[in-house]
């Protein structure tokens, strides 16, 4: 059986025979809280190939963990990255609290500063890697941190203290998906050229990969010169 729609579409329409069957599984299995009020719609972006509808699992009640014996492991991670993502697409979203924590230690103040949740939303299904999210104002998400709920003058237990110094980084490298998410926003290729060129750029020793990042080599500073010039 075909377990997901046609993977080769930009499109974010979808068949309301799946929005329908998404939302009642929401409701049976996460709760009224997590669902909307109507069923979220998205645009596609300009220029996108719009003619097939967007990409999904065909049925909702094929749980990634239902068909894990019958899928290869590759197989399995890549169902269970869309399955999850489209739950996620149609509830709510989560609510979280910005929080900045200071800690009076003797003589001393520490600070804290993350998110705390306070309600999951769609985060009960789906959280975004931090590879595809670097980058903003230049500088590394590293530090997003959730933290727990405390009360004021709640009395906490030093567990250990981690000193770090932060210096001005650039922009990080390119990895696989930040590079996928810059040829989508510029209109390069499309969803099934994506591997080629990520493939080609290596194969042509354009670039190298270093801790899972691009880096570029003497050959492709050389191509980009000849190109701009």
């Amino acid at each position: 059986v075909g377990l997901i729609t046609y993977m080769r579409t930009y499109s974010t329409r979808i068949a309301d025979l799946a929005l329908t069957e998404a939302r009642a599984y929401i409701k049976k299995t996460y709760g009224a809280d997590y669902l909307p009020a109507h069923a979220v719609r998205y645009k596609s972006k300009k220029g996108a190939q719009d003619a097939h509808e967007g990409i999904r699992p065909t049925s909702v009640e094929r749980t990634p963990e239902s068909l894990k014996s019958h899928l290869t492991p590759e197989q399995y991670q890549l169902y269970d990255l869309i399955w999850k993502r489209f739950i996620a697409s149609q509830m709510n979203p989560a609510i979280l609290d910005v929080t900045t924590i200071d800690i009076a230690a003797g003589h001393y103040l520490f600070r804290a500063t993350g998110s705390i949740i306070k309600f999951k939303g769609f985060m009960i299904v789906y959280l975004e890697g931090r590879d595809d999210a670097n980058t903003e104002n230049g500088e590394d998400k590293e530090d997003e941190v959730i933290l727990p709920a405390l009360e004021i003058g709640e009395l906490l237990a030093l567990l250990k203290l981690t000193p770090k110094q932060h210096f001005t980084q650039p922009p990080p490298r390119y990895a696989e998906a930040t590079l996928v998410k810059e040829l989508e926003e510029k209109a390069i290729g499309r969803p099934s050229t994506y591997a080629a060129i990520i493939s080609t750029i290596q194969e042509r020793e354009y670039v190298i990969k270093e801790q899972g990042r691009f880096v570029p080599t003497d050959i492709g500073k050389l191509v980009n010169q000849l190109l701009i010039k």
